[in-house]
């Protein structure tokens, strides 16, 4: 099974208090369309990400989601939401099903995504949606003309998947003038009812400037490591090689720096600590670079729905003197955690000769640091 699937990206920020397309306004470090995007690109079966966009806005939209490049295809946006669905589908191919998403709902989960998407693969349609929880009338002139059997009534969503063939010439069908909310509007004029998959409350559409202030809950994070200094190793802090007569000595590089901030993260998310992931009784990560442990710290942690907004650390040593190798280092880091420069602080300090640092018998660091949690 193959899927494309496109999110129209043509909208702007009236309704939230912007001058711009809300879609670039940021949760935490990134922006809404990024979350979004995110969310489809590690799903195996989707081969492409149609973006309908405005012209004039194909730089940004290249900057925020460069690291997508592989998935992405750009294609012009239209003066309505089912216009820039239009031009979406005239390049969808190569594929069974066309699954169709908000690009201001960035909480949805793969979950959600694949329940829309095998639904339409048996039944033709999959409307992401969930059951009213609020007893829903009908209003006439400020009056209740009648209520709605509540057990009937469902609040829809995106994504909304259709097979390829299908939804296709329902959009062909539309008749000039005609307007459309969502596609399963589009979908059940022309073709057949639709079916409904399992959608969330969770997968809110950000609409209203309140919709960004409230979107996550921060936790705090503490890591704390250090290692011996001793000759024939390599000083390796941050993923970056500083010229040095000693080394620090562990199973993998040793590198103490990005060991306490895999150590922070993983404390703010609730995933214990290195050594319970990365044990030294492991020979797979003797020597192992200690940035290829944190990618993969990352990758545990973002499966949780976590992201990283800032990191915090101090070096702890006598020798040797790293006030010029810092920002190398921030920089590395940071394009590694995939946050920008300035949301990395790293200081150094000595002990004044005192303890273990003083002596020049190893280093050590103390990070905090602060992750983020959509859908929580």
């Amino acid at each position: 099974m193959k899927v494309n699937v496109i999110i129209p990206c043509g909208g702007n920020g009236s309704r939230t208090g912007l001058n711009y397309n809300k879609l670039l306004a940021k949760i935490g470090t990134k922006s809404v369309i990024y979350n979004t995007v995110s969310k489809f690109f590690n799903i195996d079966c989707i081969s492409k990400i149609i973006l309908p966009i405005q012209k004039e806005e194909r730089e940004l939209f290249d900057n925020e989601l460069k690291e997508f490049d592989s998935k992405i295809v750009f294609c012009c946006g239209g003066e309505t939401r089912s216009q820039s669905v239009a031009n979406g589908l005239d390049i969808a191919d190569g594929c069974d099903i066309v699954c169709i998403h908000d690009g201001a709902r960035p909480f949805v989960t793969e979950q959600i995504i694949l329940d829309s998407i095998n639904t339409a693969l048996q039944y033709g349609s999959g409307i992401s949606g969930y059951p009213s929880i609020d007893t829903t009338a009908v209003v006439e002139n400020g009056k209740i003309t009648s209520c709605l059997q509540r057990e009937k009534i469902y609040n829809l969503q995106t994504p909304q998947s259709f097979r390829i063939e299908d939804i296709k010439k329902a959009y062909n069908l539309i008749e000039k003038g005609q307007t459309f909310t969502d596609d399963s509007g589009v979908y059940a004029k022309y073709i057949a009812p639709c079916t409904i998959s399992l959608g969330s409350p969770s997968n809110k559409k950000i609409t209203y400037k309140e919709d960004l202030l409230s979107f996550k809950n921060c936790y705090i994070g503490v890591g704390y490591d250090t290692h011996r200094l001793v000759e024939r190793r390599e000083l390796i802090l941050g993923g970056i090689k500083i010229d040095h007569d000693k080394g620090l000595l562990g199973h993998s590089d040793a590198d103490v720096l990005t060991h306490a901030i895999m150590d922070a993260i993983f404390g703010a998310c609730d995933e214990r600590d290195i050594g319970y992931h990365f044990p030294d009784s492991d020979n797979k990560y003797k020597g192992i670079s200690s940035i290829v442990l944190l990618k993969e710290c990352l990758s545990i942690i973002r499966k949780k729905g976590f992201e990283v907004q800032n990191i915090n650390a101090v070096l702890m040593c006598e020798k040797p003197k790293l006030a010029k190798i810092i920002p190398a280092i921030a920089e590395n880091l940071a394009q590694v955690i995939g946050i920008p420069k300035d949301k990395i602080s790293i200081s150094a300090t000595t002990t004044e000769g005192l303890g273990f640092v003083g002596r020049e018998e190893g280093i050590a660091t103390h990070c905090n640091c602060i992750c983020y949690k959509l859908n929580d």
